[in-house]
C-alpha cells in the first residue's frame, strides 16, 4: 500500500491561490475549489521540499471537451532549468496522476503544469498532493512504479519511462544461491547485488527468469533494477529479489507406455507446477508439469537425442538433462470385425493365414501362424492370449 509521507502547503487550494502562480492568458479560483487556466495557460504549484524518500506525488487534472496533452516538469527555487517529470493525455473528467519526484528528491521545487490545447480549451487542476512513497522502503530513483496486476501476477511495471529500484535489504534463505525475479513486456532488465550484474530482453509472450549469484560472503543485500520499456511499450517485473534455488534432475529414465514414450525424473529440491518440456533440437516433443512430491512425468513424442528442460522462475534456476527416446514399433488398427490382422509387409508366410507385426512380430520370431506346431508354440499361444486381452 502507498504511504503518505508529506503535503504540498495550499496544495489542496483550502486558502486560495495563495502560493501558486500562472503564466499565460487566465487562470482562476472557481468552485470546487479548482483552478481554471484557459488558452495554454501554464499553472505553478507552490513551493515545497521533497522529502528525501519520496516517489511521487498526486496531481488532479482535467481537459474537458477535447483531448490535451499537459507536461508536468519540477522548476527548482534555486534556480536553473525546469527537470521534466511526466507527460499525459488527461481525461475528460477530474482524474488524479502519480508523478514521479525521483530525480529532484530532497531539492525544494515548484511543479510546472504545462498543457498544449487548442484554442479555447480549459484546463482545471484540483490540486497538487499529497506526496507518497508507492514502493514504500524501496529506493525509486528514476522512473514511476505502478503496481499492478500484470499477466495473472502481482507486478512492478514501467510504462514508456525507465524504471531504477533499489530493493530493501533481502537476507536469503539457507540453501538459496540465487536471487531472481521475472520479467515479462517489450524492453530490456538490468539487475544487480553490487557488481554482479546480468542483463535481460523481456518478451511480450512469456515470463522470463533472470538470476543473479548472492555474494559467498552472505548477509543481507539489496538488488537493483533498471527496467527499460521499448518506447510506447510496457514492462513488467515480479518477483523481486525473490531467494532461488538452483534445481537438480535425479533418476532420469525413460520408459514404453501404450500412448508413446514416457520420461520420469526426480525435481530436487521439489517445485510443483514448475513446468517442463522434453526437446529435440528446437521442437518441443512433450510437455508436463512437476508434482506435488518432486516427481515429474512427461509423455513424449519422437525417437532420438532429446534434452528434458525446467523452465526456471523467479523462486528457482532451471535446469536440463539429456535423454535417449527410443523407437516406437507401430501397431495397426483392428480391421472391421476383428475377423483377421492385417498382413506384415516382407512376411515369407503367404498361407493367408492371420498375420501379426509390430510387437507380436519381434515376440514371436516373425511368423505369423500363431496356431502352427513347433519350437516355442506355447509360447506363442500365451503372447497370443496376452495380446487379445489387452487389445
Amino acid at each position: 500500500m502507498p504511504l503518505v509521507i508529506g503535503t504540498v502547503p495550499n496544495g489542496d487550494l483550502s486558502s486560495g491561490l495563495a502560493g501558486w502562480g500562472s503564466v499565460g492568458p487566465s487562470a482562476a479560483l472557481v468552485a470546487g475549489p479548482l483552478i481554471e487556466a484557459a488558452d495554454n495557460t501554464s499553472v505553478i504549484s507552490p513551493p515545497f521540499t521533497v522529502p528525501s524518500s519520496a516517489q511521487a506525488v498526486a496531481v488532479g487534472l482535467a481537459v474537458p471537451g477535447a483531448n490535451a496533452v499537459v507536461h508536468v516538469r519540477a522548476r527548482p527555487v534555486e534556480g536553473g532549468a525546469d527537470i521534466a517529470l511526466l507527460t499525459v493525455v488527461p481525461a475528460r473528467n477530474l482524474t488524479t496522476w502519480d508523478v514521479p519526484l525521483g530525480e529532484v528528491r530532497g531539492r525544494t521545487v515548484r511543479l510546472v503544469i504545462d498543457p498544449v490545447t487548442s484554442l479555447g480549451r480549459r484546463l482545471y487542476v484540483s490540486g497538487v498532493g499529497p506526496i507518497r512513497e508507492i514502493l514504500p522502503g524501496w529506493d525509486v530513483a528514476r522512473g514511476l512504479p505502478e503496481v499492478v496486476a500484470a499477466w495473472g501476477r502481482p507486478s512492478i511495471v514501467a510504462r514508456d519511462n525507465p524504471l531504477n529500484l533499489l530493493t530493501p535489504a533481502v537476507t536469503a534463505a539457507a540453501g538459496a544461491r540465487f536471487l531472481g525475479l521475472a520479467v515479462r513486456g517489450s524492453g530490456t532488465v538490468r539487475v544487480a547485488i553490487g557488481d554482479r550484474v546480468v542483463r535481460s530482453v523481456a518478451s511480450p509472450s512469456r515470463w522470463t527468469a533472470v538470476h543473479v549469484p548472492i555474494p559467498p560472503a552472505g548477509g543481507p543485500v539489496q538488488m537493483s533494477v533498471i527496467a527499460t520499456p521499448r518506447s510506447g511499450d510496457t514492462i513488467a517485473v515480479s518477483g523481486v529479489a525473490t531467494p532461488a534455488h538452483a534445481l537438480r534432475l535425479r533418476d532420469v529414465g525413460v520408459a514404453h507406455a501404450a500412448t508413446g514414450i514416457v520420461v520420469r525424473a526426480r525435481v530436487v529440491p521439489p517445485v510443483p507446477g514448475a513446468r517442463a518440456e522434453v526437446r529435440i533440437g528446437g521442437r518441443v516433443v512433450g510437455r508436463g508439469t512437476v508434482r506435488s512430491s518432486g516427481v515429474l512425468v512427461v509423455r513424449a513424442t519422437g525417437a532420438g537425442p532429446a534434452r528434458v528442460v525446467i523452465t526456471g522462475d523467479a523462486a528457482w534456476v532451471g535446469t536440463s538433462a539429456r535423454v535417449i527416446l527410443p523407437p516406437v514399433t507401430p501397431r495397426d488398427p483392428p480391421a472391421a470385425g476383428h475377423e483377421r490382422m492385417t498382413p506384415y509387409p516382407g512376411n515369407p508366410a503367404e498361407s493367408g493365414a492371420p498375420q501379426v507385426r509390430g510387437h507380436m512380430a519381434q515376440a514371436t520370431g516373425g511368423r505369423g501362424d500363431l496356431s502352427a506346431p513347433g519350437p516355442g508354440a506355447w509360447r506363442r499361444r500365451s503372447v497370443l492370449t496376452w495380446y487379445a486381452r489387452w487389445w
